[in-house]
């Protein structure tokens, strides 16, 4: 096995020699001044428990083994993406090692890598010492710095990574800290970013460590600034947040393994909106895994997504996804409480007031009706109020305008919980809440994302606090986003535009 990888990886060092980047792309479309090209591959996973490397350990080798199996995927579509002139490509979360570890069984898939960017370059020293020890040792970083430098573009990546002689783990994790790390090299296979994930996923808490305090990192490029986060990490304010409104960066990177989560937490959905809401632009890899719902990747800008794939047919596969988006996105300022706090009340108190709950939250939720246009809840405490003015017809598809204001803590991670606004509009049934309002209880995926209503017009509006930063979300039949049809207003109203050929609506929120 190790002579095996061993002749592969010289193969590849001797033929960055032998590339020719300009034939690549002589015949690529330019990209545009005050633009640059993005890309982001959704993979098909080669898994740990595909090889029984989670039921027991496996040798350095062994993991080295499956790693390369993932990893000549991944090779493949860097490579087509230089050929398309990608400037820097994004890979997902758990995409060279797969899930499914405990702390003992992931061991062997772990690297050392610098807890900062060091500027060092794995391919160059490498080659330098012509070493299998050290192949072996440096594996996947070796890869991903000669991935870069090969083909001339940023390669992002996850892989499980170990540092020794902590004394921030914890007597159960010993003395060595593991981490979910996002690593970047630049296109001369160097070292330029490295981000340990922070809000750990409740099933990567008994794995993974964190470090003492969240890390907002950044990357300075000529495309702009980049800033790094992994998967859960886009739920808290640090880093996304800080990332965005702090440290001013242009595009955030989130390599994720994310499944969709009714009827909020679609991975794609969810991209948009945090795109939309920070105003910057979003690169998401996830893992494309259709029989666990697991798809949603994409290039997102505030004003929408320049490419987006989602798709959980048993037929679909993986996707490269390449696009242009602006350096310096383009931003708008929005007031998101004033339309609603300066109308409020001019809306009726709706009677009828059922609750729900909608991933262990507690909505109140008012019924729309098709002989009625206007809409008003709100909060037990009346601190949140959600008013939404419609037309449309419902026939079998009940809708329900909801709120909910309190804390949220079924995406608890490290930090325990985190303090929730909501206005939305869902399917709901108050004759049969368990079976239509409680969506990430319920497994009829056709019930969850597909409608037959149009709404011909729909604004949706919230009295939210001024510490709030909300991520407006539109979802339409098969839970596609589209950008065409969504309007946001300088004072805070979320639209459907009434000009174009309008779909039915699954979500709005």
């Amino acid at each position: 096995m190790k002579l095996l990888y061993l002749s592969w990886c010289l193969v590849t060092i001797s033929a960055v020699l032998l590339v020719e980047e300009d034939k690549w792309r002589a015949a690529v479309p330019l990209v545009e001044e005050g633009k640059w090209r993005a890309a982001v591959y959704e993979h098909v996973l080669v898994t740990a428990s595909d090889v029984g490397c989670t039921e027991t350990v496996c040798t350095r080798d062994q993991a080295i083994e499956l790693m390369e199996a993932n990893l000549a995927v991944l090779r493949d579509n860097v490579e087509e993406a230089a050929r398309q002139g990608a400037d820097l490509i994004l890979l997902p979360e758990d995409g060279i090692h797969g899930y499914g570890f405990n702390r003992e069984n992931i061991v062997p898939f772990l690297e050392g890598v610098p807890q900062s960017a060091d500027g060092s370059n794995q391919c160059a020293l490498y080659s330098a010492e012509d070493s299998s020890e050290y192949l072996s040792e440096h594996y996947v970083m070796i890869q991903l710095s000669c991935m870069a430098q090969s083909n001339g573009l940023y390669v992002a990546a996850c892989l499980g990574s170990v540092v020794g002689d902590c004394d921030h783990c914890g007597p159960d994790h010993g003395t060595d800290c593991f981490y979910n790390t996002l690593v970047v090299f630049d296109p001369e296979g160097s070292l330029v970013g490295v981000y340990h994930k922070y809000n750990l996923w409740t099933s990567e808490l008994p794995i993974y460590d964190i470090d003492k305090l969240p890390a907002a990192v950044s990357v300075e490029t000529p495309f702009g600034k980049l800033g790094l986060s992994i998967c859960e990490d886009l739920l808290w304010r640090s880093p996304v947040v800080d990332l965005a409104e702090r440290d001013g960066i242009d595009t955030l990177l989130l390599p994720l393994s994310w499944w969709d989560m009714f009827p909020h937490q679609l991975a794609h959905s969810n991209e948009d909106a945090w795109a939309r809401g920070l105003q910057i632009n979003l690169l998401a890899a996830d893992n494309h895994v259709p029989q666990d719902w697991n798809s949603g990747s994409g290039i997102f800008t505030p004003a929408g997504h320049a490419a987006v794939y989602h798709n959980i047919s048993t037929s679909s596969t993986g996707k490269l996804l390449v696009a242009d988006i602006d350096i310096k996105p383009r931003k708008s300022h929005v007031n998101w409480a004033e339309f609603a706090s300066n109308n409020l009340d001019h809306f009726e108190d709706s009677e009828d007031v059922f609750t729900a709950i909608v991933y262990d939250d507690l909505y109140n939720f008012v019924k729309l009706n098709s002989d009625e246009n206007t809409a008003k809840v709100c909060s037990d405490d009346g601190s949140l109020c959600c008013i939404a003015e419609y037309s449309a017809v419902f026939e079998s598809d009940v809708f329900s305008l909801g709120v909910f204001s309190g804390s949220h803590i079924k995406d608890g991670s490290v930090s325990g919980s985190f303090y929730i606004e909501m206005c939305t509009i869902i399917k709901c049934d108050p004759e049969d809440v368990w079976n239509t309002c409680t969506q990430d209880m319920i497994m009829d995926y056709d019930y969850l994302t597909r409608s037959n209503t149009i709404f011909t017009s729909l604004k949706l509006a919230g009295t939210f606090s001024d510490s709030t930063r909300v991520f407006p979300e539109a979802l339409f039949d098969e839970v596609t986003l589209r950008p065409e049809l969504v309007l946001i207003t300088p004072d805070g109203v979320l639209s459907i535009r009434e000009k174009f050929e309008l779909q039915p609506l699954v979500s709005f929120s």
